[in-house]
């Protein structure tokens, strides 16, 4: 009976959206697989695993009291720049960032997926402690240094697409929080920002801004992801092209096919009813998200899940964004689809985390 009870608790239909996402990434992954001289399902049968831990994970973890949490957010904070700074020294290199630590099992662990969990938590703490004077432009700045801190280290890793995740958080959360002239404050103070990181930035990534603007600047080099993201979309037209038929992904025109550009291989091959699916389901998860906000009296929890679906927003709208073109190239996959374990894994720890606060609510 009280373990019927305990079933009940939870929310059946965020659930269901994110096993469907999760599905839905085994099958291109799967798709995927066809393409190979010699057919291999190796990359699949990982992602496979990494799905099956993560979801019995999901449930784990959705048993547990986070509340608890909140004391330890100092702790938490203290130990995560710990690991980016180590990793800066002793971290594994993967597609050109070392940020990468070595687990038991031969698995490799990416940093800056844990930072995301941590830094939720920390900002959540603070701000449900400083609920009655949040707005105040002092709070704002100090949250803003809490994020900047880790932002710079995994900015050196380099990884600038993870590091843009945590800035888009705490920008998102002020944007909510704020009255209209602190936003202005902020406004002007994240241009003088920008312009002067204009500087800092290396030759690649300002060419990935270039090629933003105008990816047929340089079709055959810096352009080229964007270029064959594009054709790929169109061309799976309405119904797709059917699985293991797309030929942009099968055919290798398109680079990055399993992570980055995932997207792109969902539209070519299951064409514009499989993207309006995939973003339905999405859309199902945010609905969710806002649901269990209104019923929530904490201020940490609020902050928790908020700071989350932010995380969730960000990913989603930028890596959609650069496969269809008016977003740069980052290198952000996308929540649940996208090939990665540590993504996964993440993906359905905080998934597990928010399920956790529901049960509790």
């Amino acid at each position: 009976m009280k373990f019927i009870q305990n079933l009940k608790q939870f929310d059946w239909i965020m659930i269901g959206a994110v096993f469907f996402l999760t599905v839905f990434g085994l099958i291109i992954q799967y798709s995927l697989s066809l393409n190979q001289e010699v057919i291999s399902f190796s990359n699949f049968n990982k992602q496979l695993i990494f799905a099956i831990i993560g979801i019995i994970l999901m449930f784990l973890i959705s048993f547990l009291n986070f509340n608890s949490l909140k004391n330890y957010a100092i702790f938490l904070y203290i130990f995560i720049l710990i690991l980016l700074i180590s990793v800066l020294f002793f971290g594994k290199t993967f597609r050109g960032t070392q940020g990468w630590i070595n687990l038991p099992f031969g698995i490799n662990f990416q940093i800056a997926e844990l930072t995301k969990i941590i830094l939720v938590i920390v900002l959540a703490k603070y701000w449900s402690n400083n609920i009655y004077n949040i707005q105040s432009f002092k709070h704002i700045i100090l949250t803003g240094i809490i994020t900047i801190i880790p932002f710079i280290l995994i900015a050196l890793q380099p990884d600038l697409g993870s590091a843009l995740i945590f800035f888009g958080l705490w920008l998102g959360i002020i944007f909510i929080i704020s009255k209209p002239k602190i936003l202005i404050k902020i406004l002007i103070l994240f241009v003088l920002i920008f312009g002067i990181s204009w500087f800092g930035l290396k030759d690649y990534q300002k060419d990935r801004i270039i090629i933003f603007v105008n990816p047929q600047v340089d079709p055959l080099g810096r352009g080229y992801q964007i270029i064959q993201s594009t054709i790929a979309i169109g061309s799976g037209q309405f119904w797709g092209r059917g699985l293991g038929l797309g030929p942009q992904s099968q055919l290798k025109f398109l680079p990055e096919a399993r992570t980055d550009f995932v997207f792109a291989v969902i539209a070519e091959e299951l064409g514009m009813i499989g993207s309006f699916l995939i973003l339905g389901l999405f859309g199902i998860l945010f609905y969710r998200f806002w649901e269990a906000i209104k019923k929530i009296k904490d201020d940490f929890n609020i902050f928790l899940i908020l700071g989350f679906a932010l995380v969730f927003f960000i990913e989603i709208f930028i890596n959609i964004g650069m496969n269809i073109g008016i977003a740069p190239i980052t290198g952000i996959s996308l929540p649940f689809l996208s090939y990665g374990g540590s993504s996964l894994l993440t993906n359905l720890f905080i998934i597990g985390i928010i399920q956790s606060v529901i049960r509790k609510t």
